[in-house]
């Protein structure tokens, strides 16, 4: 088929393509994949055709198609009927059908125009957005390591170790969209003007001017947002995820585990994410279990084992932002094991 006079429209209405935006069928996907590498001049209409299908959320079955053709091709034969039966000296009577078609033509462009500029785009389709071009590295850390950044709204951002923070390169213009790698901490300036967006592999969280924390890891199978102050919501990033949007309060967390259908919201220990926030960890009794959460959850970094030794692993004690190896030396000391670390896991070896 020749795509190359094909509308928006068009594609909209063809199952195949919506079948390739939303990633449901292998097939059609690479043969849209070829038709845009082996046809350039329709990769642009491609993309904005693709874009729109996002945005709309368009699943049209072939029975509502074809049911909507039939009644399209019914008020066409109408209208060309009545056309037929008109006296060729009414004149007025010719015209004035073709003024009333033009008018609802323009309050269908009208009326599109103000969805497509009026109603709030899901992080679905911003996170689709993202390229190289269009963002850029503003602070990265290693394992083990913090950084604090302040953007160019003065918004502040703690960047947890192993973790990555581009910025939109019109931040502050229109928008002010970001993009995470890892955790961080972000508070806020606000601007009810320019919503603030915090997009991951997972996740899209938005606020007016709050704080909050986000964890996204590549490595790790979960996702998870924060709210200390203000509020916030917060959506998945995958379209075909169909996951239900969240609106948090103070106080409220939630996560998404890896292959999820939905958030799972809870209220946390505020305490937690102050302690976070001060780099500082506390232990009570803890077992090994616990005490590899929370050096990830502080560190960004995973620990395992494989001894069976772990089970009598238990630690009492608090540091005050202390660096990893500090951390882990003292742990160890006291339950006589050693570590090794391999990329940004943390190995425990007795």
């Amino acid at each position: 088929m020749d795509y190359i006079n094909f509308n928006i429209e068009d594609f909209l209405t063809d199952e195949s393509f919506v079948n390739y935006c939303y990633d449901l069928n292998d097939k059609d996907k690479a043969f849209w994949e070829n038709i845009i590498l082996t046809q350039p001049l329709l990769k642009k209409k491609i993309a904005d055709a693709r874009e729109l299908c996002l945005l709309l959320g368009i699943k049209v079955s072939k029975a509502d198609k074809q049911q909507q053709l039939d009644k399209l091709k019914a008020a066409i034969a109408t209208e060309q009927f009545k056309k037929q039966a008109l006296p060729i000296t009414n004149v007025r009577r010719l015209w004035l059908p073709r003024v009333a078609v033009a008018a609802t033509l323009l309050m269908l462009v009208i009326a599109y125009g103000l969805y497509k500029y009026n109603t709030p785009v899901s992080g679905a389709v911003m996170y689709s957005r993202i390229t190289n071009a269009n963002y850029h590295m503003v602070a990265q850390t290693n394992y083990g390591t913090r950084k604090s950044v302040v953007l160019p709204d003065g918004t502040t951002v703690t960047l947890n170790g192993s973790s990555s923070l581009k910025i939109a390169n019109d931040y502050n213009g229109n928008d002010r969209h970001v993009l995470l790698t890892g955790e961080a901490f972000f508070e806020v300036t606000k601007d009810k003007t320019r919503p603030f967006v915090v997009l991951t592999a997972k996740t899209a969280t938005t606020a007016l001017g709050t704080s909050f924390k986000v964890n996204s890891y590549a490595t790790l199978k979960t996702a998870s947002v924060m709210l200390a102050t203000g509020k916030v919501k917060v959506e998945a990033t995958q379209p075909q995820s169909n996951i239900t949007d969240q609106i948090l309060i103070p106080g409220q967390q939630v996560v998404l585990a890896n292959g999820g259908s939905s958030f799972t919201k809870s209220e946390f220990n505020k305490a937690e994410l102050q302690n976070w926030i001060n780099n500082k960890l506390v232990f009570n009794n803890a077992t090994f279990n616990e005490i590899a959460a929370k050096i990830t959850n502080t560190y960004g970094i995973q620990v395992t084992a494989d001894a069976k030794e772990v089970d009598q692993i238990r630690f009492t004690g608090q540091f005050n932002n202390k660096s990893l190896s500090e951390v882990l030396d003292a742990i160890g000391f006291v339950n006589n094991f050693k570590y090794k670390l391999k990329g940004d896991t943390i190995k425990i070896v007795f």
